[in-house]
């Protein structure tokens, strides 16, 4: 059979943004490219668990495929089965992909995986683009989809696996709380518990693809995860995985060796999580001496797990940056959004970085429920200075289902609390993230938004340091991108 596995375009995603236009706030999706890991993840394990499939990857995102070039692609495979990776922001994309795949190929399977059947996995089934679905992680169950899909058995006898019929009789909001996901979870979800026993992700599928950071300094960018999960609870989160998975390390270390063979020379590892503590990095730095390897990486953590002593020993290994969720200034701000740290931990973080030479990068969050007004912001912002960050990245709080801050705002009566369900069974152009309008409009958060990037990156000193740090020209192009964008807000 010919499955192909695609990562559908982005043209009709749900905007973060004050206006129907999508142009009240700053766009980052130009600024960098990441490969959908999951979905290579499941085709890499379909690869070496099956024989007699020829198999395709399609990442219309990086290789800029609109939805007429994905017409063309289709057409050129016709393929019997596909697999489609899937956010919730992206849904009108992903039904319009399976519209164009029906279109020129009616006969074949179709399968949506990824996180949204898992955040809402009834609504999901109820799509009749859709054969099938696949809740949970789907290495396995894809596989055996496949292999029930070529014997002609009975497909929703397969964990995780569901259709518009089979999803009814499962449902139980009554039925114990499976803990390894996200309070919530209706249906028996696949998943994978020995994460070692997946086989790394096959590049050769994307080894023509150039894929970059907003913050990274080359075009041959490979992205590695070291664990799955992350058990904290942060208010505003819904990653859906929530039990903490590590790979062993040496495993780790021989795809990051594949990749350097492959002329990969710059890594970001893309945990959910990736220092759970400060022992893990340096059991990490060891290992990386051990071998005698050298490459430059960074990560995105928490400043409650980093010391001194293991930032020493990662930037004697390569580490160049770390991307921390810094989020709010206080002490008081932190706990409301249960992020499990505190201000004096984002200090020490950063004035460790600062001195052993690790750029950092600090992610903020504006029009929180605990800010008042712009004044509060702007104290915030002031904090965030004051750490001196390499780089900083701001995001006005958007209410997403299955976090707490969305439920408080249903129950506060701010937002329609059936509007996301609404959408995933008929989905449409132009839908819009609600973001916490108690104090502030959208417009005002509109206009703070560019305001602090402005603010931020326009300061004397900043550009000044900036440029004298550039080091390459693939560096040199997001920065100067980054300045025009800045400029035309």
């Amino acid at each position: 059979m010919k499955i192909l596995m695609l990562n559908p375009p982005m043209q009709w995603t749900v905007l973060e943004n004050a206006d129907e236009e999508g142009e009240a706030f700053i766009d980052t999706h130009e600024f960098g490219h990441f490969p959908p890991l999951g979905a290579l993840y499941v085709l890499s394990y379909l690869e070496k668990h099956t024989s007699g499939h020829e198999l395709f990857f399609t990442d219309c995102v990086a290789e800029h495929i609109t939805h007429d070039g994905l017409k063309r692609v289709i057409e050129d495979i016709r393929p019997d089965i596909i697999g489609i990776t899937s956010f919730t922001t992206s849904l009108m994309d992903i039904v319009i992909s399976a519209q164009t795949a029906r279109a020129i190929v009616p006969n074949a399977h179709i399968c949506m995986g990824g996180h949204h059947p898992i955040s809402f996995p009834y609504e999901a089934a109820q799509l009749p683009e859709f054969d099938s679905i696949i809740v949970g992680e789907g290495e396995y169950a894809f596989t055996e989809l496949v292999n029930a899909l070529v014997s002609s058995n009975d497909i929703t006898e397969i964990l995780g696996v569901y259709t518009k019929d089979s999803i009814e009789a499962m449902i139980d909001p009554s039925a114990k709380r499976d803990r390894r996901f996200l309070p919530g979870m209706t249906v028996p979800a696949a998943y994978v518990d020995e994460v070692d026993d997946v086989p790394f992700p096959n590049r050769n599928f994307i080894k023509h693809i150039s894929y970059h950071s907003t913050v990274g300094v080359s075009d041959k960018l490979a992205t590695i995860i070291t664990t799955r999960g992350c058990p904290y609870l942060c208010t505003f989160c819904n990653v859906p995985y929530k039990k903490y998975r590590q790979r062993d390390i040496d495993s780790v270390l021989d795809e990051v060796q594949e990749c350097l063979d492959m002329g990969y020379d710059e890594f970001h590892f893309y945990d959910d999580l990736f220092n759970i503590t400060a022992q893990k990095v340096t059991e990490f730095c060891e290992a990386i001496e051990r071998r005698g390897m050298k490459f430059v990486w960074d990560f995105r953590g928490r400043v409650n797990a980093v010391t001194r002593e293991s930032l020493v020993i990662a930037k004697r290994t390569g580490l160049r940056q770390i991307s921390f969720g810094v989020e709010t200034g206080s002490d008081e701000g932190l706990q409301a959004l249960r992020k499990g740290t505190k201000i004096t931990q984002v200090e020490n973080a950063f004035r460790w970085c600062r001195e052993l030479g690790i750029r950092t990068v600090a992610d903020y969050m504006l029009g929180l429920p605990f800010e008042k007004n712009a004044a509060d912001v702007w104290k915030n912002f002031d904090f965030l200075v004051k750490l001196q960050p390499d780089f900083a990245q701001f995001s006005i709080l958007s209410l997403y289902p299955n976090t707490q801050v969305y439920d408080q705002a249903v129950e506060n009566g701010m937002i329609d609390g059936e509007r996301w369900k609404e959408f995933c069974l008929t989905p449409f152009k132009n839908m819009t993230v609600d973001h916490w309008t108690e104090h502030m409009s959208v417009e005002e958060l509109s206009d703070l938004h560019k305001a602090l990037y402005k603010k931020f990156y326009f300061r004397p000193k900043f550009v000044l340091r900036s440029v004298l740090e550039t080091r390459s020209i693939q560096e040199f192009k997001i920065k100067a991108f980054g300045v025009r964008k800045l400029l035309a807000q």
